[in-house]
């Protein structure tokens, strides 16, 4: 067993991949498990480069706060910080240090930002850049079109995470009973979710198209181009494209989950139906997402609910 605060870097660096290893055991994420060795390994390369002992809380500190002064976010300090604590509680259950050098330590303070829903007329431009004039040339359409109309809607309409929606599989999609079954979620958790007529009519005709692509016969639902695989870059390059053509400003794909909660909640919805949908187990997660709006959906409530009228 190492003492406390004398493990040299050079050796923790060297736990990294059986830390890995242990992590997938655990059933983490891919995305989880990176971000975690991730930020260990930057702390421990730090440590590393400036002669540091790294569980030493000093150590810890230090490169926390040269983080925020170098420009990181405090959301990305926030999470380094806990891979390293995670790191050592992993050494520390494992016997290779005394005890847990950082128990107490407290996380940046971060205030997630304020992030607006799209707007109906925003949506509505967005599916736009998908739609064709008329029935002849909607059956030429492209792949690509009725790909993205069809996961823009999916998104606005289930709040389903871009991480979900590209590891969907043909057979997660069942359009007879309007549900699609997302096999893992975040923190490993699985669900299912509903869809409406207009995105499981949109969904049936991107299906049709599917069948002419190249690589029809594979099991993943989103396809594209070139016979490549349709995944998260892919995703963000598409809807990007699709923005920046129906003049929405300051898109990111993840602005349609918060456009689905707020439109879930603004639709009379609720909250634990909305949970449910997205995912979340907690509910400090749907004040996040939804927190934009606020105001605007209290006041549509306060004048339905006109309490003033006696």
């Amino acid at each position: 067993m190492t003492h406390l605060t004398a493990m040299p870097a050079s050796h923790a660096l060297d736990r990294i991949t059986d830390w890995r290893i242990a992590l997938r055991a655990e059933n983490k994420s891919p995305g989880t498990i990176f971000i975690y060795a991730d930020g260990a390994t930057r702390y421990l390369t730090w440590c590393a480069d400036g002669d540091h002992l790294p569980m030493s809380r000093a150590a810890l500190n230090s490169w926390i706060a040269g983080l925020l002064d170098g420009g990181s976010s405090p959301g990305t300090a926030r999470i380094r910080q806990l891979a390293v604590r995670r790191f050592a509680a992993w050494l520390t259950a494992g016997g290779e240090i005394a005890a847990d050098p950082f128990p107490g330590v407290k996380a940046p303070r971060y205030e997630p930002p304020l992030v607006e829903p799209l707007t109906d007329a925003e949506l509505r431009a967005l599916l736009a850049t998908c739609a064709v004039s008329d029935d002849h040339a909607r059956l030429e359409a492209t792949l690509n079109d009725r790909r993205d109309e069809a996961i823009i809607r999916l998104m606005f309409e289930t709040a389903i995470r871009s991480g979900e929606l590209v590891d969907l599989q043909l057979d997660d999609v069942d359009l007879i009973a309007r549900l699609i079954t997302i096999r893992r979620g975040k923190g490993g958790r699985g669900r299912v979710i509903p869809v409406g007529p207009v995105t499981t009519e949109a969904l049936l005709v991107y299906l049709d198209q599917r069948e002419q692509h190249p690589l029809a016969a594979s099991p993943d639902l989103w396809l594209g181009n070139r016979g490549q695989r349709f995944g998260r870059e892919g995703l963000s390059r598409a809807l990007r494209r699709r923005a920046k053509r129906a003049g929405v400003q300051g898109f990111r794909p993840h602005r349609l989950r918060h456009t689905a909660a707020h439109r879930w909640l603004a639709a009379g919805g609720s909250e634990s139906g909305l949970m449910a949908i997205a995912g979340w187990t907690r509910s400090d997660m749907l004040v996040r997402y939804t927190r934009a709006r606020a105001s605007e959906r209290a006041a549509t409530e306060a004048r339905r609910l006109n309490l003033g009228d006696l």
